[in-house]
């Protein structure tokens, strides 16, 4: 939020000068600020879609006060610091939660801008040169306004559409999770090892939050394996491993291709956690760097998780035969690169472990 603040500072040319006008105009607009508000509430109520955004007059009375003092605090003094961040974060967010309709959260600024327009041009007459600079600079703080409030109304509501998104990313990867008797912690810590590994080798936040998505996902394709495999006590046959290989090209299939990179992300791990550096792996015998580098850094997270916890089948390894394991199989099973940046990250899996450690 800082930065798209600087960002809209500079676009807007909100300055110190910006600022020396609004000293000069505030006393103007603050004592008109009543009945400013006053004539957009009642252009609220004349309208019965936005007479709906209030419950009732209590709450009117409230959204009022909080306007005025949104107003004279911030917006008038030009003062954009850390507190009105938070005070815009909190309208926006509360605008979301309560349901308000964007259109008319925006249509409240420009029935605002109007007024202070209108004030501007009623009380500073015969002077084109000041109606300028005061209507400039109020134009600009309402703007960035309007703006910044609007971005965190829109981020709410991206943010809760990716929350739904994860939690129905989940649920699809539970359902393979637990049909090979796998627990969900297991997805959690797995895909938090594979987003700490990621930012150890520089790629980003971004890509980082996209692989800790899309890798839950990487054993969906056991969704397809009959139980008399999947779920089979012992060794299974020849016959039966080809079957069981067949899941990350079930889990393909059942991704989507689609447009979205974290869903193609989740494709590509779901196909290649199998695969080997040193192109032993399946189903494709992808060798080294062809294997996309989140099928690589699955693979690791996966494998040492699984090590580490204990199954139907085995006991929980310690931690340092299983990081052994990792330092053993180095530039066979795994990119050798990964795995020393996987060590350098030990004490964060451990946190990881210890959070979300199985009930």
């Amino acid at each position: 939020m800082h930065l798209r603040l600087d960002e809209w500072l500079d676009f807007l040319s909100i300055d110190a000068s910006t600022r020396a006008v609004l000293g000069e105009v505030a006393p103007l607009l603050e004592r008109n600020l009543d009945a400013m508000l006053e004539a957009v509430y009642v252009a609220i109520q004349a309208n019965p879609a936005t007479r709906k955004m209030f419950a009732n007059a209590d709450s009117m009375v409230r959204a009022k006060a909080a306007q005025r003092h949104h107003w004279q605090r911030f917006v008038f003094s030009g003062n954009f610091d850390d507190a009105y961040l938070a005070a815009a974060r909190r309208i926006g967010e509360a605008h979301y939660r309560l349901g308000v309709d964007l259109r008319f959260y925006m249509g409240t600024y420009t029935l605002m801008l109007d007024q202070l327009s209108k004030v501007i041009l009623e009380n500073i007459v015969n002077d084109p040169a000041r109606q300028h600079r005061y209507l400039s600079a109020i134009n600009r703080v309402t703007s960035l306004d309007m703006g910044i409030s609007t971005t965190v109304y829109y981020d709410s509501q991206v943010d809760a559409l990716r929350q739904m998104a994860n939690e129905l990313n989940f649920a699809l990867a539970r359902a393979g999770e637990f049909r090979d008797n796998e627990t969900g912690h297991h997805l959690v810590r797995m895909s938090q090892m594979c987003h700490a590994l990621a930012i150890e080798i520089d790629m980003g936040a971004q890509w980082a939050q996209m692989i800790q998505i899309a890798s839950p996902l990487h054993d969906v394709g056991k969704i397809g394996i009959p139980d008399s495999i999947l779920l089979k006590p012992g060794r299974l046959s020849p016959e039966e491993q080809d079957v069981m290989r067949t899941h990350p090209d079930i889990g393909a299939t059942i991704i989507p291709d689609y447009p979205s990179e974290v869903i193609r992300m989740a494709r590509r791990i779901s196909l290649t956690h199998h695969e080997r550096w040193d192109g032993g792996g399946y189903p494709a015998g992808l060798r080294g760097e062809e294997i996309p580098l989140e099928g690589r850094i699955a693979t690791i997270c996966d494998v040492y998780d699984a090590l580490v916890s204990v199954r139907p089948y085995k006991e929980a390894w310690p931690q340092a035969q299983a990081v052994e394991y990792l330092r053993a199989n180095s530039g066979e099973a795994f990119d050798p690169v990964l795995v020393e940046a996987f060590m350098r990250i030990l004490p964060e899996v451990d946190a990881i472990q210890v959070r979300h450690a199985d009930g």
